[in-house]
């Protein structure tokens, strides 16, 4: 029986998909840094020039010396999709048996999924923070027609610390030394090799140790009305054990402003941030804009850039907070729940 010249092509294109496995993509920087987990997914990159919110360190290591009060915080944070979250801690714990990827890939959209737990202490001038745990899952399909998966599959171990001075004239200068300890899958293969494909190679688990030392600085103007800030940080600067396509030492600029202006309740906040990096091409990719309002114990949030967009809040009570944020990307989306205990 003769086949078709179109149905030859596809049976060698599936052919030559089955076998095709290489390194996942690197995973997004906001999942790469080390600022505060419910921060950095209600601002982005805000949260290294805005104050307002305060949960944990800081994202600008300068803004511990303006601060100048001691603090404890142990901040719990959960994404969403649970389900998927413990279906990849298992194929993380080596379980490649059919039900466990059957389980983990019947979710036939991009998903993303973040779990962590972090306690820092920050004094007058210095700030330390642990990170015990921290999960991450990040699934992208490709071609639905004939699926191809980038997956990558982590957990971390993470301290930081976070050393500030005030050098005069308005202006303020820290640094922070971050080391985390990964352990990961990372991987991009037809859907099919899932099933059908040397399982040992394809979940084969790789740790990597990155050691980062990232400067901030500050020029903040208190005594003005509005109170206007200017902030610049050398983010993801550093050191790794060895080379890979998913935790890659690729350093970052990020250049800020923001402002108080005056309302009659509450305290509002607003700002604007360059974050440049080596995906950056023109300056629509580098902005974000966002803005927190506070009104008594309800803090509301959002922020915005051309690839995704957030909005959150949350709600204090003496020592405890908890907040809600919802994210969303040209791909994925998801909403992350926060506890917080303040001493």
């Amino acid at each position: 029986m003769l086949l078709s010249r179109g149905l030859k092509l596809s049976i060698i294109a599936v052919l030559l998909s089955a076998s095709v496995v290489a390194p996942a993509s690197e995973l997004p920087s906001s999942l790469r840094g080390g600022s505060s987990r419910f921060i950095s997914r209600a601002l982005g990159s805000s949260c290294y020039t805005m104050d307002s919110v305060e949960r944990g360190l800081p994202c600008n290591p300068a803004s511990v010396a303006k601060e100048r009060k001691s603090r404890f915080d142990a901040d719990l944070l959960m994404g969403s999709h649970l389900k998927y979250i413990q279906e990849a801690q298992d194929i993380l714990g080596g379980n490649d048996s059919p039900e466990a990827v059957s389980k983990f890939f019947s979710h036939r959209d991009s998903m993303q999924g973040e779990a962590s737990f972090e306690a820092s202490f920050q004094a007058s001038t210095w700030g330390l923070g642990v990170e015990p745990y921290r999960f991450i899952a990040v699934t992208r399909m490709e071609n639905p027609a004939l699926p191809m998966v980038d997956v990558t599959i982590a957990q971390e171990q993470s301290v930081r610390a976070q050393v500030a001075t005030y050098a005069g004239e308005n202006f303020y200068a820290g640094v922070q030394a971050r080391y985390t300890h990964v352990k990961f899958i990372g991987q991009y293969f037809a859907l099919t090799e899932a099933f059908a494909g040397d399982k040992n190679e394809l979940f084969q688990t790789r740790t990597q140790d990155l050691i980062y030392l990232e400067p901030g600085f500050l020029f903040s103007w208190e005594e003005q009305p509005w109170k206007p800030q200017v902030s610049a940080v050398l983010a993801n600067w550093g050191y790794s054990s060895e080379k890979t396509a998913e935790y890659p030492i690729q350093p970052e600029g990020l250049l800020g402003a923001s402002i108080k202006p005056f309302v009659p309740l509450g305290l509002l906040e607003l700002g604007v941030q360059f974050q440049i990096n080596a995906q950056t091409k023109n300056a629509r990719d580098a902005l974000r804009a966002s803005v927190a309002y506070q009104l008594g114990i309800l803090h509301l949030i959002a922020s915005a850039s051309d690839y995704d967009r957030s909005a959150g809040f949350t709600v204090s009570f003496r020592s405890f907070s908890s907040g809600l944020s919802y994210w969303d990307q040209d791909d994925s989306r998801g909403v992350f729940i926060s506890f917080l205990v303040t001493l």
